[in-house]
């Protein structure tokens, strides 16, 4: 769980594990109407201290979300209806909600091996859907929790009871107040594709233009160029940066290492200029980060070991074949 500030550089809540519903009650009462509260998508069925075992991910949902960003909010609000009366009608059981400034739909299905398989689906009826988040499926994604206050907007995330066909206005109305109600619709858990070994793929993805100066993995590009990218990106990011920048040299010293530390702050400040991307970046928080990963040598994550695993890989890149 994490409580967050809509403000650039607000101070940011570290976040916590909850292990029952009681210390998940007591944290959102704790914060909502203070801080922006989020929870992540997906379950995990092992925890170490302080910290989930990434690997317990059970994948058994897709998480939808429909943001219109400068675009009319009515525009993600026509998709968002779309594919709930595609699931109604097919009787799919997922769950609609109203974020505050957008829609969420949680989509349940059968518990799947390879969350590549959930990303496939997803991939599919993303085509459809201008509004809906093209960031992808990743085992760290968070959600916002319902019925706690949307700090930017004021509004609360609420649930929709979307058989009543409420109109964009009556859902701004409801959206001033709580909605006690939890709606869950239909009974068929979805079947996600199935989908080959990556290490079967011969298709290779093309690297993407870089950000600032430094080249990065498409998996990466991907996950950070969104609003509030997981703490999991970030990090990762930063491996990745130290990893290319550190390349040559055997023995660093401080300086060397200083030296990197400014390199990659002007890349990340770079990335965060733009207005959609990193909106709760925080500069001084940001460089003891920096300063710390690199300065204690953490090397970038592992395709194999964590990438593919974690959900951040979109597909077969130059790197896979050479992370062994």
């Amino acid at each position: 769980m994490w409580a967050g500030s809509h403000l650039r550089n607000a101070p940011q809540m570290k976040r916590k594990i909850v292990y029952n519903h009681k210390e998940f009650r007591q944290w959102v009462k704790q914060y909502n109407g203070r801080m922006n509260c989020y929870t992540t998508v997906y379950d995990f069925a092992e925890f170490g201290e302080n910290t989930k075992i990434d690997n317990s991910v059970v994948l058994d949902r897709m998480f939808l979300d429909f943001d219109a960003h400068d675009e009319p909010l009515v525009n993600a609000y026509y998709d968002f209806v779309g594919v709930c009366t595609k699931y109604l009608d097919e009787n799919v059981k997922f769950r609609p909600y109203f974020s505050g400034q957008g829609f969420h739909i949680i989509v349940y299905g059968e518990v799947a091996d390879d969350i590549r398989s959930i990303q496939r689906y997803y991939s599919k009826l993303a085509t459809d859907y201008d509004t809906l988040d093209r960031t992808g499926i990743q085992t760290n994604r968070l959600r916002r929790i319902p019925n706690t206050q949307n700090m930017k907007v004021g509004r609360f995330c609420i649930p929709i009871n979307i058989e009543l066909k409420p109109s964009l206005d009556d859902i701004l109305s409801m959206a001033n107040n709580v909605v006690a109600d939890n709606f869950v619709f239909g009974s068929n858990l979805v079947r996600w594709p199935d989908v080959e070994p990556i290490n079967m793929s011969s298709v290779e993805i093309d690297v993407p233009k870089p950000i600032g100066k430094i080249p990065i993995l498409p998996c990466l590009h991907n996950a950070i160029t969104v609003e509030n990218p997981s703490h999991y990106a970030r990090v990762y990011l930063v491996q990745w940066y130290r990893d290319i920048l550190s390349m040559g040299i055997r023995h660093p010293t401080q300086e060397s290492k200083n030296e990197i530390v400014h390199t990659i702050m002007n890349e990340l400040e770079h990335i965060a200029k733009n207005e959609e991307t990193w909106l709760d970046w925080n500069e001084p928080t940001t460089r003891k980060y920096v300063q710390g990963i690199v300065d204690k040598g953490y090397n970038a994550p592992g395709c194999r070991s964590v990438l593919i695993p974690q959900g951040y890989c979109v597909g077969k890149c130059w790197r896979y074949n050479d992370d062994t």
